[in-house]
């Protein structure tokens, strides 16, 4: 299933004219939240690096390399701009078939859902200082969240679900103001009918967050509440799924 939150060139716009704004007022090398992009300007670099990755995979519909470095303060707006214009005017293209990730052939339609969610990471990325606490952003509503969720798990943990250890039980995660479930099994496969260890209950928001690593469910009692197996909730947590 892809793309089931409405107005995805909407979003898109909206959250990469946002992100294009909060790398605007800030210098490229102040520091961020984030392990692997740790300045602005690295982020500004990765998302332009992934913003013409897909340009091109749009225009080809064939798989593309991607190179990305960090931007500094003469180049990390302006580029990411113009890299933004370009990955805009091929996603309000219509649909036509082309590679997506985990070498299959889709549409379009993926890489609108895609981009919403990759900028809106990076959105937050940005505003969040080291050491401080991924605040849920204005603009993840529950449709989207859920969305997100979705993403993550058809996706990433599709193309990672091999390499990975099996966990010690099965993880229920249920966003309380979405009405949606998701069962990940030992296998890492996804069945709710199977009988939960532990449950991690919290917004669809929140979930997301989880799953990007920008939250930690044992940690954050604010935000989930969490049931059965502590053990097994540390282990998905720590699980490299999307690494």
């Amino acid at each position: 299933m892809v793309a089931v939150h409405s107005d995805p060139i909407g979003r898109f716009t909206m959250l990469s004219t946002a992100l294009l704004e909060e790398v605007g007022v800030r210098r490229a090398d102040d520091a961020v939240h984030s392990a692997l992009w740790p300045t602005v300007g690295a982020v500004a670099g990765h998302v332009t690096a992934v913003y013409r990755w897909v340009t091109t995979i749009l225009r080809t519909g064939s798989p593309a390399d991607r190179a990305e470095s960090p931007l500094d303060d003469d180049t990390k707006t302006t580029v990411l701009r113009d890299a933004r214009t370009e990955l805009l005017a091929e996603l309000e293209r219509d649909d036509r078939e082309c590679w997506v990730i985990g070498g299959a052939t889709g549409t379009t339609a993926f890489w609108r859902r895609r981009m919403v969610l990759e900028s809106l990471k990076h959105l937050l990325d940005v505003r969040t200082a080291p050491g401080s606490r991924f605040a849920v952003p204005s603009e993840l509503d529950a449709e989207l969240a859920a969305d997100g969720v979705d993403e993550f798990l058809g996706v990433f943990l599709a193309r990672s679900r091999a390499s990975l250890e099996p966990l010690p039980g099965a993880v229920r995660l249920t966003a309380t103001d979405a009405d949606r479930t998701w069962t990940l099994t030992p296998d890492w496969s996804l069945d709710d009918e199977t009988d939960p260890t532990a449950t991690i209950e919290g917004s669809a928001a929140a979930l997301l967050l989880l799953l990007w690593e920008r939250a930690s469910a044992l940690d954050e009692p604010d935000r989930f509440r969490v049931t059965g197996d502590a053990a097994l909730v540390r282990a998905f947590e720590g699980a490299p799924i999307h690494r």
